[in-house]
C-alpha cells in the first residue's frame, strides 16, 4: 500500500500543482485584460496629450480675456475710422465744391471778355458811323442785353468769390 499511497500523494500533488498553476495563469490572464501594461510610448504620450488638454484650457481662459479686449479695440478702431471717413468725404466735398466754383468763376470771367469785346466792337462801328454815341444807341436791345448779361454775370463773380472764402475758412 505504500506504493499505492505514494502514487495516489503523487497524482493528487500533481492535480493540485496542475489546479495551482491554472488559477495563476487565469489570474494573470484577467490582470493582462484588464490592465494591459503600459509601455514608455503610451505614457509619454497620455502625458502630452493630458498636458495639450490643460495648455488649451490656459490658452482658451486668455483668449477669452483678450477677445474682450480686441472686442474693445476693435471698436475703438471701428469709431475712429469712421470719424476717419467722415473727415476724409467732408474734404472732398469741399474740394469738389472749390474746383466747380473755380471752373464756373474762369468760364464767368471769359464770358466778362467776351462781353466786353461785344460791347466795344458794336460801340466803336456805331461811333465810325455815326460820329458819335447817342442815348438811344446805348439803350437799344443789343447793347441792353450785353450790359445786363455783364452785370448778372458780375453779381455770381461775387457771390462765387464769397463762396470760395468760406470753402477756405471752413
Amino acid at each position: 500500500m505504500s506504493t499505492e499511497n505514494n502514487s495516489t500523494e503523487n497524482k493528487i500533488i500533481e492535480i493540485s500543482a496542475t489546479e495551482t498553476s491554472s488559477s495563476e495563469n487565469k489570474n494573470t490572464e484577467k490582470e493582462s485584460t484588464t490592465k494591459p501594461k503600459k509601455g514608455f510610448f503610451k505614457n509619454l504620450i497620455d502625458n502630452v496629450t493630458e498636458n495639450v488638454m490643460e495648455g488649451a484650457s490656459y490658452v482658451g481662459e486668455k483668449v477669452a480675456v483678450a477677445g474682450g479686449k480686441v472686442a474693445e479695440t476693435s471698436a475703438k478702431a471701428y469709431v475712429a475710422g469712421s470719424e476717419l471717413v467722415s473727415e476724409t468725404s467732408d474734404k472732398i466735398h469741399d474740394y469738389t465744391e472749390k474746383q466747380t466754383l473755380l471752373k464756373e468763376e474762369a468760364k464767368l470771367q471769359k464770358r466778362q471778355i467776351q462781353l466786353k469785346h461785344s460791347f466795344g466792337v458794336i460801340s466803336f462801328d456805331h461811333y465810325l458811323e455815326n460820329g458819335t454815341l447817342h442815348k438811344p444807341f446805348l439803350t437799344s436791345s443789343n447793347i441792353v442785353e450785353i450790359v445786363e448779361e455783364f452785370e448778372a454775370n458780375k453779381n455770381r463773380l461775387s457771390a462765387i468769390l464769397k463762396e470760395l472764402e468760406e470753402l477756405e475758412n471752413h
